[in-house]
C-alpha cells in the first residue's frame, strides 16, 4: 500500500462507495477503509430503493441481488387497522438484498480504481502539515498509518472520526432504534405493495412496516424512540390486528437491528481537509429513515468537490464549503419539510391518527398522494397535503401540535 492518497474514505457501505467511485473516476488516488470482514454486514437497512434514485446514482443492481422488482405503492394502515391503498401506475421501487447491494457498490468503486483496506477500522485521524494522517487497525491490532489530502467520513452514526476532526455527527439521543425480521410463509401480503403501520402504541415516534420480497416472504420491522425495538416488534406482531393476521403461521428466520438518524442534517459537514457524508452527516429522510439515495447523491457531490479541490491545491474549509452548498441545494428543503412532517406525526395520538386516516379516505386525496408521492422527495407531497382545503378542519383541531411541529427542530 502507498502511504499518501488523494482521498481516503472511512466506511465502505453505500454512501462511502459513491464518494470513492466518483473520486476514482476523477483520477484521484483513492482508498476506502472498511472495518467489517464482509461489506454490508451487519445489515441495518430495508433495501427498498426507488428506481429514480438508483438511476440518479448509476446504481441499478444486478438480478441476483434483487428480491422484488415490482413495488407499485403502499398500504397505509391506521392504528385501528383501517387501510388505505396508494398505487402508482408504474412500478416505483424495488427490494434488494441490502448487504449484497453494498458489496455491489463497493466493487464498482474498486473497478474504477479505488483501493480497499479491509477489515481495518480507522481509529485515529489528525491534521499534519496540510494533510490528514489516519491510523487504521485490524482485529489482530496491527496498525497502518496513512495520509490523505482529503479525508471523508462515511462511518455511520458512530461519528468517532468526525469528532476527532472537529465536527459532530448526529446526537445519540436523537436516534431511532429499528428492528427488522426476515419472515416466510406469510398470509395476505401483496407483492406489489409495502405496508406502512402508523401506531404510537407499538412504534412511538416512527412506524412499522412489511416490505414484500415475494408473495409469501417479507421484511417485517419497526422503528421507535424506545431502545427495545425488537421487544416492541414482538408485541406488534402479537397484538396489532393486521400484522397479527399477516404473521399467522409464518416463520421468522433472521433478525437484524440498527440505529437511524432522523433529526435532519448535522450543523456542519465540512472543515479543513475533511467532509462528512451519509448517516454521520444526517443525510437521511426524517420520515422513513432511508439514507442510501440522498446520502449517495451527497457522496457523489463529495467525490467531485474533493477532486476539484485537490487539483487546485486548496483543501481548506473555505474551499470545501462548496460541498455543503451543493448538497443542500439538492435536498435541504426536502429534508426540512420531512422533519416537520415527522414532528407532526410524532405528536398526533393514535386516536387523532385514526381521524386523519378517515379524512384521507377520499378518492381525490388518494389520487393526489399517488400523483405527487415520491419516496425520495416526500416534502413535495407534504406541501400538497398542507394546501388541501378538505384537511383544514383536521389541521385546525390539531393546530397546537402542528405549530409545535413546525417550530421545533
Amino acid at each position: 500500500m502507498e502511504e499518501l492518497y488523494d482521498v481516503i474514505i472511512v466506511g465502505g457501505s453505500a454512501n462511502g462507495s459513491q464518494v470513492a467511485r466518483v473520486a476514482a473516476l476523477e483520477g484521484m488516488k483513492t482508498l476506502v477503509i472498511e472495518e467489517h470482514p464482509t461489506t454490508g454486514f451487519p445489515e441495518h437497512c430495508s433495501g427498498l430503493f426507488s428506481y429514480t434514485g438508483l438511476i440518479a446514482l448509476d446504481a441499478l443492481p444486478p438480478d441476483d441481488i434483487v428480491f422484488n422488482y415490482d413495488i407499485y405503492g403502499s398500504r397505509l394502515i391506521a392504528p385501528n387497522g383501517k387501510t388505505l391503498t396508494v398505487r402508482k401506475r408504474e412500478r416505483h421501487a424495488m427490494v434488494t438484498n441490502r448487504a449484497m447491494f453494498d458489496q455491489f457498490l463497493l466493487e464498482k468503486a474498486v473497478s474504477e480504481g479505488a483501493e480497499l483496506l479491509q477489515p481495518y477500522r480507522a481509529t485515529i485521524a489528525t491534521r499534519k502539515n496540510g494533510l490528514v494522517e489516519v491510523v487504521a487497525t485490524n482485529r489482530k491490532q496491527e496498525e497502518v498509518t496513512l495520509q490523505a489530502k482529503i479525508l471523508v467520513s462515511a462511518e455511520g452514526v458512530r461519528g468517532k472520526i468526525a469528532e476527532q476532526m472537529g465536527l459532530k455527527g448526529p446526537r445519540h439521543d436523537s436516534l431511532i432504534y429499528a428492528a427488522q425480521y426476515f419472515v416466510k410463509d406469510m398470509v395476505g401480503i401483496d407483492k406489489e405493495l409495502v405496508e406502512v403501520y402508523q401506531t404510537h402504541e407499538f412504534a412511538p415516534d416512527f412506524f412499522g412496516w412489511i416490505i414484500p420480497m415475494s408473495e409469501t416472504e417479507a421484511k417485517v420491522g419497526l422503528g421507535t424512540s424506545l431502545t427495545g425495538a425488537a421487544k416492541q416488534l414482538d408485541r406488534m406482531i402479537e397484538h396489532h390486528p393486521v400484522m397479527r393476521e399477516r404473521m399467522q403461521g409464518a416463520e421468522i428466520y433472521r433478525k437484524i437491528a440498527g440505529r437511524i438518524p432522523v433529526m435532519g442534517p448535522v450543523k456542519k459537514t465540512y472543515s479543513d481537509q475533511f467532509l462528512l457524508v451519509g448517516d454521520v452527516a444526517g443525510q437521511t429522510k426524517p420520515t422513513t429513515g432511508g439514507g442510501v439515495i440522498l446520502g449517495g447523491i451527497a457522496g457523489m457531490i463529495a467525490g467531485k468537490v474533493a477532486s476539484d479541490a485537490i487539483r487546485k491545491g486548496k483543501t481548506d474549509a473555505k474551499s470545501l464549503k462548496v460541498y455543503e452548498k451543493r448538497w443542500k441545494k439538492e435536498m435541504a428543503r426536502n429534508l426540512w419539510l420531512q422533519r416537520k412532517v415527522r414532528n407532526y406525526m410524532n405528536l398526533l395520538s393514535d386516536a387523532e391518527m385514526n381521524r386523519f386516516f378517515d379524512k384521507l379516505d377520499d378518492r381525490g386525496l388518494l389520487d393526489k398522494i399517488e400523483t405527487h408521492g415520491d419516496v425520495d422527495n416526500q416534502g413535495k407531497l407534504a406541501m400538497k397535503l398542507l394546501g388541501t382545503l378538505s384537511l383544514y378542519p383536521f389541521y385546525l383541531k390539531t393546530s397546537y401540535k402542528l405549530l409545535r411541529a413546525i417550530a421545533s427542530k
